[in-house]
């Protein structure tokens, strides 16, 4: 069985290539394009790992983790963070928010794919592949 995995990203560019990239390697990738719609998305989905862009349009991806993280369901679901941010306060202020992993933009298809499936290994997910 193969692990769902949420793309939370504003810029299509980088949604395309995660799913191109995910659903290459036996992964089912559902798309969201900002918080708003990834939080619509997690009910109906159920994800085994969220990939979500730090700064978006009508939610940013702290907003989204801070309120997947409030909802019991959710609390362990792992999070990696999509992020041109790089500083040590910023990553610092992630983990405080709920993120457990960060990928840099832009971003080489082989380190995406070694974070998510060490990420779903770590959340003793079946699918880690």
């Amino acid at each position: 069985m193969s692990a769902r995995i949420l793309v939370v990203d504003d810029e299509e560019d980088y949604r395309i290539i995660a799913r191109d990239v995910l659903g290459a390697n036996g992964f089912e990738v559902r798309l969201a394009e900002d918080g708003e719609e990834g939080l619509s998305a997690l009910g109906s989905f159920r994800p085994e790992l969220v990939l979500v862009d730090w700064m978006m349009p009508r939610m940013d991806g702290e907003s989204f983790c801070r309120r997947l993280r409030a909802d019991a369901r959710f609390k362990t679901l792992p999070v990696l963070m999509l992020t041109v941010k790089q500083t040590a306060q910023e990553e610092l202020e992630a983990l405080h928010f709920g993120v457990d992993d960060f990928i840099t933009k832009p971003f080489q298809p082989a380190d995406l794919l070694a974070r998510v499936r060490a990420a779903l290994r770590r959340g003793g997910c079946a699918g880690a592949q």
